[in-house]
């Protein structure tokens, strides 16, 4: 561990809040979303039905932890050793540090999250990777209950049901499950912050909803970065949503945007104390671009491959990011073809039916990925289709896949940044699914 802790006590009692928040998170708006009328949800058909949808998730779930536990070396990412060495500085006392040199280069919840683990008496680095399996694993249930929920009020019981089923077995978010990575808790949070959007229309909880969908939105920037601006974007959501009265609107608005910032300010906090300038969540973006825009770039990850510029004698964390930030924003102006063609490279990796990795490019592996990515994409444009009418709806079920497709043809593409959209579209998924299933058992009862 590194001596001399870097945060205040506290600000580091804020960002353990902050930590112990994202937990109960996740469980109260299961709860909260699951359990309005307990015994009647338990025993309806959708209850029922949802149940044995749950426990099979549950049970793919485990299936993969297992096969972790066995073959660790396959589910294990660069990114995880650094959020675990983040974990260990946390339970030091040290805060979100990679570094002496590197204080805010990682998004800090879910390395709060895993420190807990070393609280908890985990020591070795296997079983706090089998710690945040088991958090993402658990996340990921939460996303199915949610999704459930989400589609519920938007398609209806049946289409919900399948949409969940889809989410339950879908082979890419399972393997991710798996990974300790930030996927998982961040799209438990993002479903969870819509599923509280969409209830500000309630009459007498509208300013409670969008105060409950900013929070929840907050906690998921601070999980992953690159979602700064999703509250932003989901902004005019609030207001559609809200009740029609103007006094209503916007103070269901000025709640949600409110919120949403309070859950930045630990982190916004302790950066300016860091580097005197204000970094909402972390440093490292400069060294990001970079990995995206320069003449080593070909659209995928490949830190390995940047050559940094001379840096000055003394610069620190804040301005080596920002020379970095520059040199690629320089580059890109000087290369404006190449930008448009690393571009388009992003966004087939982003959205390709096949996982881009060559671990991942075997037969076996590719013949899964078009047995089950292909028709998910093609059955969300059929749902889309039907949904076309509810212009609303359809553009909310599309921002996160069309936010984030933007952040990652600037930021290199991967099929892991559009796991977080998934489950939405997955909503238009489900209805096109029912439609057709419908279709066929009116079919063979003429």
């Amino acid at each position: 561990m590194l001596s001399g802790g870097t945060d205040k006590p506290g600000l580091s009692v804020l960002s353990r809040n902050t930590a112990l928040c994202f937990s109960c998170t996740m469980a109260s708006e299961a709860i909260m979303t699951s359990a309005e009328q307990p015994v009647q949800a338990v025993r309806s058909p959708f209850g029922r039905r949802l149940t044995w949808i749950i426990l099979l998730a549950a049970a793919l779930r485990a299936v993969v932890l297992v096969c972790a536990e066995h073959r660790p070396d396959r589910f294990d990412f660069p990114d995880s050793d650094r959020y675990i060495a983040v974990a260990r500085n946390i339970a030091a006392g040290d805060g979100p540090i990679e570094s002496s040199s590197v204080r805010a280069g990682t998004d800090p919840l879910y390395p709060y999250v895993l420190a807990l683990g070393v609280k908890l008496g985990l020591q070795d680095d296997a079983a706090l990777m089998r710690f945040g399996r088991i958090v993402n694993a658990l996340a990921g249930l939460v996303s199915v209950l949610l999704l459930a929920q989400l589609a519920r009020r938007l398609t209806g019981d049946e289409p919900a049901l399948i949409a969940a089923a889809i989410l339950a077995v879908d082979p890419i978010l399972l393997f991710f499950n798996a990974l300790v990575l930030t996927e998982a808790p961040y799209t438990a949070l993002l479903l969870a912050g819509i599923c509280c959007l969409i209830r500000v229309a309630e009459e007498r909880a509208g300013v409670f909803w969008a105060a409950a969908a900013g929070g929840l939105l907050g906690l998921a920037t601070v999980t992953r970065s690159t979602s700064l601006f999703m509250p932003v974007v989901l902004l005019p959501f609030v207001w559609h949503f809200a009740d029609r009265r103007l006094s209503r609107r916007i103070g269901a608005s000025a709640a949600f945007l409110v919120v949403t910032a309070a859950m930045l300010i630990p982190t916004t906090t302790r950066n300016q104390r860091l580097f005197g300038h204000c970094v909402p969540i972390r440093t490292s973006g400069g060294a990001g671009l970079m990995e995206a825009l320069g003449p080593w770039a070909d659209g995928g990850p490949g830190m390995d491959r940047i050559r940094y510029p001379e840096f000055p004698a003394g610069a620190g964390e804040y301005e080596k990011d920002q020379i970095c930030r520059k040199a690629a924003l320089t580059w890109a102006r000087e290369h404006p073809a190449r930008v448009l063609s690393l571009a388009w490279a992003k966004l087939r990796r982003t959205w390709s039916i096949t996982i881009n990795a060559a671990d991942y490019s075997s037969r076996v592996y590719t013949a899964i990925a078009w047995m089950t990515v292909a028709p998910e994409f093609a059955l969300t444009l059929g749902g889309l289709w039907l949904l076309r009418k509810r212009r609303a709806i359809v553009a909310l079920l599309l921002v996160p896949a069309i936010y984030f497709t933007l952040v990652h043809i600037v930021f290199v593409g991967s099929v892991r940044y559009r796991l977080p959209a998934m489950p939405f579209l997955f909503v238009a998924a489900g209805l096109a699914l029912h439609r057709i299933l419908h279709g066929f058992r009116r079919h063979g009862t003429a």
